[in-house]
């Protein structure tokens, strides 16, 4: 059963930002630029997690001779150049769900695998940063998710218990740190695979953050 949250913990790309398409065509345009393939598993194995992660799966995909650093600097120009002729690209839903919970009183943060200030920086830009907070980055962790330590970070810092929180994630990754955590754990399914396990730890499993908006003013 349900009950009305205290915290509401949200995951960043592919939760709040509509960004991990265009992060999938960025890897794939640097790995040719790189000389190399990017099957697209490869980027499905990272999805979730921390920049410490996808260095060391990355250089054990293509080789210790790799140029990580590289590649990494040349992924964020193209992810950056897209938004700056476009825009940051926000998920469906979310300002009304943000809405919603300032209405309730029910605080909000953010527990991304993206380090901090590059977080800060694209939520910044969406005109999301100050409707939270606390932004919690990957670089301020030991562990990537699936380890539960982002999410106890997160809630440790807004003074609430994992069992009054709710997190908000689109990936196995997260979905599993969110379980690991004691939290509840709604789906929000992007562009990353989910297994059928993992579809059965999530409390619900929403098309978009409207659906989650109409859950919350339910409870």
């Amino acid at each position: 059963m349900m009950i009305k949250p205290k915290l509401v913990i949200f995951d960043m790309d592919g939760t709040l930002l509509d960004t991990e398409t265009l992060s999938l065509a960025g890897m794939i345009e640097v790995a040719k630029i790189m000389g190399h393939d990017m099957p697209r598993e490869i980027f499905e194995a990272i999805m979730g997690c921390n920049a410490a992660y996808a260095r060391h799966y990355i250089l054990t995909q293509y080789g210790a001779d790799f140029d990580y650093d590289k590649a990494d600097i040349l992924h964020k120009e193209y992810i950056d150049a897209h938004i700056e002729k476009h825009g940051m690209p926000i998920k469906s839903g979310v300002e009304v769900l943000l809405d919603k919970l300032e209405l309730l009183g029910i605080k909000k943060c953010v527990a991304t695998s993206t380090d901090k200030e590059r977080a800060t920086h694209k939520l910044t830009l969406a005109n999301l940063a100050h409707r939270f907070e606390v932004i919690v980055g990957g670089d301020e962790v030991k562990e990537s998710k699936p380890n539960p330590e982002i999410f106890l970070k997160a809630a440790a810092y807004c003074q609430t218990a994992p069992k009054d929180c709710l997190v908000l994630e689109d990936t196995i990754a997260g979905t599993k740190g969110a379980v690991s955590a004691k939290m509840p754990v709604i789906i929000i399914p992007d562009i990353a695979p989910l297994t059928d396990e993992v579809k059965a730890d999530a409390l619900k499993i929403c098309k978009d953050m409207h659906e989650v908006a109409s859950i919350i003013s339910g409870l």
